[in-house]
């Protein structure tokens, strides 16, 4: 009768192994490690716009013999405050200056290695087809330009883009045609897909995306220089090694990498102050996310969260099932809290208590179990996010079982233990082992607090869902994006499906035991 249980676990098990034989790898193509040693790679926390230039500027510094790099890519916003936590990063590529100058004042970077290493332009986009002709800014006010797509008003991109518009005088009378994107990506993709006339965007943006045309050029002085500052953290294990990596990026093979990608060149001008350079751009293609890596990293996570908390998760469903003591419903609320908390809070809540800069996460990261950005805390924020799930199922698994079977094994002689392993726990197990496909599933799409506490690093804690939201930044990864999506789906299917299946059973077994 626990035939199908076993065999489903089994199954897992014996994929599980199958997988461990073809893991995720870095851009040096060695496997990753929980237990690497900490000078086997550099650790770089960058802008998301950084997204699709980084890792090719990475293979050339590889290939020219420089240990391996691995990126956790984001928003600026989200990094930044990361740095402040411990995080054994070694370099921040920032795509603001507010931002940096903001983890700079709190002592988080070497400040004599700080360096405004790319440039950007401010650009109108139109649809490749069919678009409008735009000369100029005062071409924006003309009836046929109905909406403006513009990042947000808190985004960079946003913020120049509102400067340039007025400085050239057109925003008053193009104020109420300007429609928001959460960033500039978003932005762009309205433009791309037609459903706006313009869109105002950086250039680099312009240049990935080749479902638009650049119609015009705002002129520099109409924003403030767009500047990517970089520079080495104070925390970083590899000081050295990443000044040496900075470096490279501003060789002139890395500049040529950057250029082909649209960014602009800073270099120190004869006044001290930095001016832009264009070197002439070549056709490139960016190295994506692997898809298959996210995969086989996304069941790998979900499978050793779902078995972490197989135990936690039997103990104290049954607790909550057969005891009653004073404090049971404060437990019980406890348990259910990562149900109802915004996935981002239980991360920074993580981050707080895990982080290398606390106790307990200095403690670990002591004994050799760093928490932050590793496969480890991949795993820890899987497993937070489907505890509460985990534990209902077992809860309403032991309640379903009828007590009279126990009391029953009482009077025979059995002690608790033994019931528990001979009569409670087999009654309970098709339940039990519906709550553990469904914590798998939920582990399978989680981001918010993988995204906070393990980062969005390439072969290590880049999940389905952190590789979508990384593909989302540029344009040439959409055939990798329906790749995801599609076992994404598929996964998840499997695991509701499974769930149902095994509820079903034990509502059965149950019923059958009763005569019904």
């Amino acid at each position: 009768m626990f035939r199908l249980p076993v065999r489903a676990v089994a199954g897992l098990f014996v994929f599980s192994l199958l997988l461990s034989g073809a893991q995720p790898r870095t851009l040096s193509g060695k496997a990753p490690s929980l237990m690497e040693p900490p000078d086997s790679a550099l650790l770089v926390l960058a802008a998301a716009s950084l997204a699709d230039v980084l890792p090719r500027v990475a293979q050339l510094w590889t290939d020219a013999g420089g240990i391996p790099v691995r990126f956790s890519f984001d928003a600026t916003s989200r990094l930044a405050p990361q740095t402040l936590q411990g995080v054994p990063a070694d370099l921040f590529f920032s795509a603001d200056q507010r931002w940096m100058d903001w983890v700079a004042e709190r002592g988080a970077l070497r400040d004599d290695t700080r360096v405004d290493l790319l440039g950007n332009e401010i650009v109108v986009v139109v649809p490749r087809d069919g678009g409008k002709k735009l000369l100029g800014p005062d071409d924006l006010m003309g009836p046929s330009i109905r909406h403006i797509a513009m990042a947000g008003e808190n985004v960079p991109a946003g913020r120049y883009g509102l400067a340039a518009l007025e400085a050239t005088g057109v925003w008053g009378q193009v104020a109420d045609r300007v429609v928001r994107g959460g960033n500039v990506r978003g932005a762009l993709e309205w433009v791309a897909l037609g459903e706006v006339e313009a869109g105002v965007v950086y250039r680099t943006d312009a240049t990935a995306e080749e479902r638009v045309r650049v119609a015009f050029t705002f002129a520099p002085e109409t924003y403030p220089l767009i500047s990517y500052p970089v520079a080495v953290l104070v925390q970083a294990p590899l000081p050295g090694t990443a000044l040496a990596f900075l470096e490279f990026c501003q060789s002139d093979g890395a500049t040529r990498v950057f250029q082909e990608a649209g960014f602009l060149s800073l270099r120190p001008g004869p006044t001290g102050h930095s001016e832009v350079t264009q070197l002439p751009r070549e056709s490139g293609s960016p190295l994506l996310p692997s898809p298959w890596s996210a995969i086989r990293l996304s069941f790998l996570v979900a499978l050793a969260a779902t078995l972490a908390g197989f135990v936690p998760a039997v103990w104290l469903g049954w607790i909550l099932a057969r005891k009653d003591f004073f404090g049971k419903s404060v437990i019980a609320t406890v348990a259910l809290v990562p149900l109802v908390l915004p996935p981002v809070v239980t991360g920074f809540i993580l981050l707080s208590i895990l982080g290398t800069q606390s106790p307990v996460g200095a403690r670990l990261a002591a004994l050799g179990l760093p928490i932050p950005f590793t496969l480890l805390g991949a795993i820890l924020a899987a497993l937070t996010v489907g505890f509460p799930l985990y534990v209902v199922s077992v809860r309403n698994a032991f309640q379903a079982v009828d007590s009279s079977y126990e009391e029953v094994a009482w009077t025979l002689g059995r002690r608790p233990w033994p019931t528990f392993v001979r009569v409670t726990f087999p009654l309970a197990l098709p339940g039990i082992a519906a709550g553990a496909v469904l914590a798998f599933a939920r582990a399978l799409g989680e981001f918010g607090a993988t995204v906070v506490l393990a980062g969005n690093v390439e072969g290590s804690t880049r999940t389905i869902a952190l590789a979508v939201y990384t593909l989302l930044e540029s344009p040439q990864g959409r055939e990798a994006i329906w790749v995801l999506v599609g076992a994404s789906v598929v996964l998840s299917l499997v695991a509701l499906l499974g769930f149902e299946a095994l509820s079903r059973h034990q509502r059965r077994q149950m019923g059958a035991r009763h005569g019904r």
